[in-house]
């Protein structure tokens, strides 16, 4: 059974509060109504913040908009029919292009004073996908943790409850966009949630069963009418009429199509699906330019849901001209984004099948995109959690695009595996990153530059991922690596002393004297090689910014001093500490973005203050590194955990123990919610929490235990 131990501390403070009443004027009770009234303030305030913890709202709803809508009247009405009776969910199906998600849309503007709000789901993937988007659906105070879940399945159920006890307090509608799945596990959950649920696909329904199926065929006589005056812009003449009219028989009286005819294209034939030769005849009567069609082939590999069309730019560097075109020409959609100028690009999905069949994206001709979000992920580590979330479904989507990476493009894919990690996805992370592995060792060899970068990546996200055993593994292969083969560019040093370092590290955590020994000599030789880079760079002005010789250099200085802390050396460990930060903080002040890292620098030096006796001036700064991993990394984030259990560190030191015991208490509450398979750290922590409570028994303990 879960215990809620915040809870159950509330419940032991309400009860200390009646005996503190009950034995007014008495040493345990309270003295004054002074006394009281401050008890009652704190332990509210404490009942309000523990409330607000656990209240879950949905953050976000789609806005409908006035679009351009001809018809269709009575499926509108058959919508509001079937969810007047509650014989939901109302599911619109019919072939792709045919005007359901047009339907969906125009009943979600008509009837949205019926709704507290909608969600707006496209479902490129199964509902575990789907729902599991904390992008695309996200809920207060509930984000998916792979240390407190393992996969997503129970995430999502989780999920799935507290949407259901949204949407029983207030009226939603739920439209899932394009849902193609046969059949899905969480099909029936999904589909009894107390809300309207407004399907649109291009399957029967009837084998889903559990939902009222609307067939949506071909505009009628009238309102097809309305429609090519509606899309044509003015009233057409006979011959136009004859000429519109033969093309609609020809298509079968395909939505989409003739939108696109009346811009001047034609198709032959009566489809229902979408052959090559049509897929062909989407764009063939447009006389696309290399720049349109490299823009219809990269945002045919992106997610349904569309890109904002400032981040397009900068990843892409696409012709701004030629978009235009393409948005004239219907085959980009552009949109409002719910605030702002910025506009949401995005391809309607019949068009997006036709531009992966005709302009077949591969990661040769989409390199440019992909070299444009590594540009982003790169420094993902010194980036907030939610600023990193907001390129979450496009790195996701070029991994599903290309799930067998190119060697060639070793760091931009493990630049993506990094962001991975960084942002929780560990499991993740080690599958894309072994397949990038396997890609440069068939390429490159076992003995080559950009091999032992990859054998780094690996190390680094198995470390990560709290497999440290494996870590070394990897760690030692790219020691091996770097130290048998030849330069390949100009970051070869850079990666030569990054695996010394690395290795340096493990000798260090293993302890003793001769480990020691051996790291400090590790150490050393990385600061060699990379001061070797550091010239190298400013020599040929050189820079490069996942790659900084300073920023590196800083790194394994602070590697240095941590060794010759641990062998006794404290003077010169902390001027080399205090050299290793001040050259940080010099980089920042430049306009660097290291600001994050700047917590390893200062943790160390926490470290020695407490040797010292500095317990104040070692709170102070052990404060501010816990709210910095605060706005850099989730609350439930294993950084914030681990920055906590210093501070904690220091007030036991201190003498502080009620402080410390309270705090050691509070991460091992989160830590058994949100990381229970992290047992080894959740034991450690719960000894240093008894030492607490022990030293709070006997306050003449000693400090600096």
């Amino acid at each position: 059974m879960k215990h809620d131990m915040e809870r159950e501390l509330l419940e032991w403070k309400k009860g200390m509060l009646e005996l503190r009443r009950k034995y007014r004027d008495t040493p345990p009770g309270f003295q004054d109504d002074r006394t009281e009234q401050a008890y009652l303030d704190k332990f509210s305030e404490e009942q309000e913040a523990y409330r607000k913890k656990r209240e879950h709202y949905l953050e976000a709803f789609w806005e409908s908009k006035e679009e351009p809508f001809a018809g269709r009247e009575p499926y509108l009405k058959r919508i509001w029919e079937i969810f007047r009776l509650e014989k939901g969910p109302a599911v619109l199906y019919g072939i792709g292009g045919i005007g359901k998600t047009a339907i969906a849309r125009a009943y979600a503007l008509r009837f949205r004073k019926e709704y507290n709000g909608v969600l707006f789901l496209s479902c490129s993937g199964d509902f575990q996908m789907v729902f599991g988007d904390d992008v695309r659906l996200p809920i207060s105070n509930f984000r998916y943790s792979q240390d407190k879940y393992g996969g997503k399945g129970r995430y999502v159920r989780e999920k799935l409850k507290i949407l259901a006890q949204i949407a029983g307090k207030q009226r939603l509608l739920l439209i899932l966009d394009d849902c193609n799945t046969e059949q899905d596990r969480l099909m029936k959950r999904v589909f009894s949630l107390p809300c309207h649920i407004l399907v649109t696909t291009r399957r029967d329904p009837a084998a889903w069963g559990g939902c009222s199926g609307i067939p949506v065929g071909e505009l009628g006589q009238e309102e097809w009418k309305n429609f090519v005056r509606l899309y044509w812009g003015r009233e057409p003449d006979h011959k136009a009429w004859e000429e519109f009219s033969n093309y609609w028989k020809q298509i079968g009286g395909h939505t989409l199509l003739m939108m696109l005819r009346l811009k001047g294209m034609k198709a032959q034939g009566h489809q229902k699906e979408l052959p090559e030769s049509l897929a062909e005849d989407l764009f063939c009567r447009f006389p696309l330019k290399k720049p349109e069609k490299q823009i219809l082939r990269e945002l045919a590999l992106l997610p349904v849901q569309g890109i904002r069309e400032s981040l397009y730019f900068r990843v892409s560097e696409a012709n701004r001209a030629a978009l235009g075109r393409l948005k004239d020409c219907l085959l980009v959609r552009s949109e409002s984004s719910g605030g702002g100028s910025d506009r949401l690009l995005s391809l309607h999905p019949i068009i997006a099948d036709a531009a992966r069949k005709i302009f077949l994206p591969t990661q040769h001709n989409c390199r440019r995109i992909i070299h444009g979000f590594y540009e982003i992920a790169r420094n993902a580590w010194n980036c907030t959690y939610l600023d990193n979330q907001k390129i979450e479904p496009y790195v996701f989507a070029i991994f599903r695009a290309f799930p067998e990476p190119e060697a060639w493009l070793a760091r931009e894919f493990g630049a993506l595996v990094t962001w991975l990690w960084v942002q929780g996805y560990f499991k993740e992370a080690k599958r894309q990153c072994r397949k990038l592995t396997e890609s440069v060792e068939r390429y490159y060899g076992n003995c080559h530059q950009i091999t032992g970068e990859t054998y780094l990546k690996m190390a680094a996200t198995c470390y990560n991922a709290m497999g440290f055993e494996e870590s070394e593994i990897w760690y030692f292969k790219a020691f091996d690596c770097m130290n048998q083969c030849g330069a390949f560019d100009d970051r070869y040093f850079h990666y030569r002393s990054a695996a010394c370092s690395k290795v340096s590290r493990i000798y260090r955590y293993r302890g003793g004297e001769d480990n020691l020994q051996e790291a400090l000599k590790l150490i050393r030789k990385a600061l060699f090689y990379e001061k070797k880079y550091w010239d190298l760079c400013e020599k040929n002005g050189i820079w490069h910014e996942e790659d900084d010789p300073e920023n590196s250099y800083r790194h394994w200085q602070l590697g240095e001093a941590r060794i010759l802390f641990d062998l006794g050396e404290m003077d010169e460990a902390l001027r080399l500490g205090r050299e290793a930060r001040d050259g940080i903080i010099r980089e920042i002040s430049e306009g660097k973005n290291y600001q994050y890292e700047l917590n390893e620098f200062d943790r160390f030096l926490i470290k020695a203050m407490v040797s010292q006796g500095k317990f104040s001036k070692a709170e102070e700064l052990a404060l501010q590194v816990v709210e910095t991993a605060r706005i850099y990394r989730k609350d439930q984030s294993k950084e914030m955990a681990s920055s906590e259990e210093q501070l904690a560190d220091v007030w036991l030191a201190a003498g502080e123990s009620e402080k410390a015991a309270g705090l050691y208490g509070q991460i091992v509450s989160r830590l058994k919610e949100d990381a229970p398979y992290q047992k080894k750290w959740i034991e450690k922590i719960q000894e240093k929490w008894g030492q607490a409570l022990a030293q709070r028994r006997n306050p003449h303990t000693q400090r600096g235990v």
